[in-house]
């Protein structure tokens, strides 16, 4: 794999992975919000519906990264064959023999 393959599949990965941590932190601070009292002083009213729209929020947007990395990953294996088939007949080119 060349480098620029290598580290488009490595910066897709990394942003996969900072979706993830996206993901658990909206779950987290939704279920705060829609299963403890933590914050009751400071949003009395409406806990639960904040609390949802983040929970729905976090894993609409790991969807959407996720859907994004594996077109991503397609594409990226897609050009890895591309570009071994190039090379495979460059190097058949390389052994004709021109009569």
């Amino acid at each position: 794999m060349s480098l620029k393959l290598r580290i488009k599949h490595i910066w897709n990965y990394i942003l996969l992975q900072l979706s993830l941590i996206l993901f658990a932190f909206y779950l987290t601070i939704g279920c705060l919000f829609l299963f403890t009292d933590n914050w009751i002083d400071f949003v009395p009213v409406g806990r639960n519906i904040i609390g949802g729209i983040l929970v729905i929020f976090g894993c609409i947007r790991f969807y959407n990264s996720y859907r994004r990395y594996r077109i991503k990953h397609e594409k990226i294996l897609a050009l890895k064959k591309e570009k071994l088939h190039l090379e495979e007949v460059i190097d058949e080119s390389k052994h004709v023999q021109i009569k």
